[in-house]
């Protein structure tokens, strides 16, 4: 009735009509707007409605069970530059689908490229997450595979000093043949800097997007699943007395993270169409929660409550946002179906670390990644991804060689003196290991364990070691300075444990919200240095005695274990379904991984 009803009212005066069509038939029921109106094609794929004309484009929402056109290999034509401006002038856009069945599809979800044609960001990006993604098109096999990226595509500061601005991003990505499909994303970085404080400088700095890329905020339907893109960016661009800025800038470039009335008023129209039970995700650059130190939650934007409160009704709910260069998983209390993902950045450290030490590493310790989502009708799992280091998800110090380095390194100790409020892991305690899980959220866990023994573990909130390697020290140790803008952070998924001894060594594992195991040791004394990470050993559950295979000698250890004989392997190890307990389902999770 309600698609009668909005199909139907729109009929009666309209200024902006078409067609949708697949292989020359129309597509009912598909939605269409303009950002502000929101209707649906008939029986025959026909829309028509009044638009105000304010955006400047018409776009539908790609139904499940359909691919939009591509062109150029990744950017989806679901939109259209409207005409004229003048509302009295009407005008027709058709658009045309291909069906395909993405009931089961792969979403690779990345953040943050900036892109500005300086320090060779563009061969970084090349040589890392196009191949990446190149991987990821033959690791889908053939199912959909699709992308979305989280803003701030480019670097407003560069659009004219370096001459590189969103169309230079297109370009690229046809240059380098960008291998699927493209959903951006705008961020504050990617709105135009030479419009100046005033009444209307959010939409006018948006301009060159609207017209290069795309809608600021749209929906679209892969499969089972509702995808929302929102402009969360206010873009202020005010200019103080005294500043000067550089060619191009009219100001200090600064915004405030609100989601406008326009939007919350064509999100209840968008989400009128969709199903309670249909899982939403919403696709944000500035992420709608906080995480503070003690891993509780804030709101971010201005009417983060308002954003949560249209969404409250569904049963699953899943918000992706970027904009921090670091990993965390928000799950804000008074909003139980509703989970935030923020996701690193894919240039790491703004390329600053790979620059300097061919590390892509972001502030908070995480590799430089992206989320790779893998749906199927409704259920949705998802992992993080880095760029350049295989499926780690983790990363293993001993704080014993780490508290050496801040101790006697010259560097180190220079960093210490000028930079005072940094951690000084000088002081730290003997005999402590840490771990950083990349992507935890809440419902994971973490043991680890020193030889046979699992040691009681606390979660922390501090810097990532490895950061300060791959950037500060790297940094201070060539200039005598760093700047704070690519400082190490505090991480808030590193893990702490006291181990006895400073010989035996360390295993972690890691059990993620969908029951997967990960698997990581370092024998001791454990190196901390550049290459750390390849001393590290990825261990495969069910691996028992660690030989490199899942194999019979693995069920005889367990089968020994159960007769009460003593064993040197750590119960974690053991343990091959993570249930807290070795038993006779431990046996029968090894024999189904010989067997498979």
């Amino acid at each position: 009735m309600l698609l009668v009803l909005l199909g139907t009212a729109v009929c009666a005066a309209h200024n902006v009509s078409g067609t949708i069509t697949c292989d020359g038939q129309g597509v009912a029921g598909v939605a269409v707007s303009d950002g502000y109106e929101v209707v649906v094609t008939d029986a025959n794929g026909y829309y028509a409605m009044s638009s105000s004309k304010l955006n400047g484009y018409i776009f539908y929402t790609l139904p499940g069970g359909y691919e939009p056109l591509v062109a150029d290999g990744f950017n989806p034509q679901f939109w259209a530059p409207l005409e004229s401006s003048d509302i009295t002038v009407d005008e027709t856009h058709d658009f045309t689908l291909r069906r395909v069945d993405n009931d089961r599809h792969t979403v690779i979800i990345g953040a943050d490229t900036h892109l500005a044609r300086r320090n060779s960001d563009r061969a970084y990006f090349k040589k890392g997450l196009i191949a990446s993604l190149n991987s990821e098109v033959e690791r889908a096999n053939g199912t959909p595979i699709y992308s979305i990226l989280l803003g701030d595509l480019t670097w407003d500061v560069f659009w004219t000093q370096n001459n590189y601005n969103l169309r230079d991003f297109m370009d690229d990505m046809k240059h380098f043949n960008y291998p699927m499909m493209l959903w951006p994303v705008i961020g504050n970085h990617d709105h135009d800097p030479s419009v100046p404080a005033g009444e209307n400088t959010d939409t006018e700095a948006s301009g060159p997007w609207r017209d290069i890329v795309c809608p600021t905020y749209y929906s679209f339907n892969l499969g089972k699943v509702h995808y929302v893109v929102l402009d969360d960016i206010y873009y202020l661009n005010i200019a103080y007395d005294g500043e000067t800025y550089s060619e191009g800038v009219a100001g200090s470039r600064n915004y405030k993270g609100t989601i406008t009335t326009e939007q919350i008023q064509w999100l209840r129209k968008d989400l009128a169409l969709v199903d309670n039970s249909t899982p939403v995700v919403v696709c944000l650059h500035i992420p709608a929660w906080s995480i503070n130190s003690n891993f509780s939650f804030s709101p971010r934007l201005d009417n983060t409550y308002t954003l949560c409160s249209i969404l409250s009704k569904y049963e699953q709910v899943h918000i992706v946002s970027g904009h921090n260069h670091g990993n965390y998983t928000a799950c804000p209390t008074g909003s139980p179906h509703i989970v935030e993902h923020n996701i690193a950045a894919t240039c790491g450290s703004l390329w600053q670390s790979a620059i300097l030490t061919g590390h892509h590493i972001c502030h908070d310790g995480s590799p430089a990644g992206y989320m790779r989502w893998n749906i199927a009708d409704d259920n949705l799992q998802w992992c993080f991804k880095p760029i350049h280091e295989g499926e780690a998800q983790m990363r293993l110090y001993d704080m014993n060689t780490v508290k050496e380095y801040y101790r006697t390194n010259t560097t180190m100790r220079g960093i210490l003196h000028d930079y005072p409020s940094r951690v000084n892991y000088g002081d730290i305690d003997d005999n402590v290991v840490m771990v950083n899980v990349y992507s935890y959220a809440p419902d994971w866990k973490v043991s680890i364990c020193e030889g046979e023994n699992v040691l009681p573990c606390e979660r922390v909130c501090t810097e990532d070691p490895f950061h300060t390697l791959a950037y500060d020290a790297a940094c201070y140790s060539m200039y005598g300075y760093y700047s704070t803008y690519y400082i190490s952070s505090m991480s808030t998924h590193m893990f702490k444990a006291q181990a006895t001894t400073d010989t035996l060594p360390i295993v972690v594992r890691v059990v993620d919200s969908f029951g997967n195991i990960y698997l990581q040791s370092i024998s001791r004394p454990h190196s901390y240095s550049l290459n750390m990470e390849k001393r590290e050993e990825t261990l495969i559950p069910g691996d028992v005695n660690t030989d490199g295979e899942v194999n019979i000698a693995d069920v005889n250890i367990v089968i020994s274990l159960l007769f009460g004989m003593h064993l040197p392997y750590p119960i974690i190890l053991t343990d091959c379904n993570a249930d807290g307990e070795v038993n006779i389902a431990d046996v029968n999770k090894i024999i189904d991984k010989i067997l498979n």
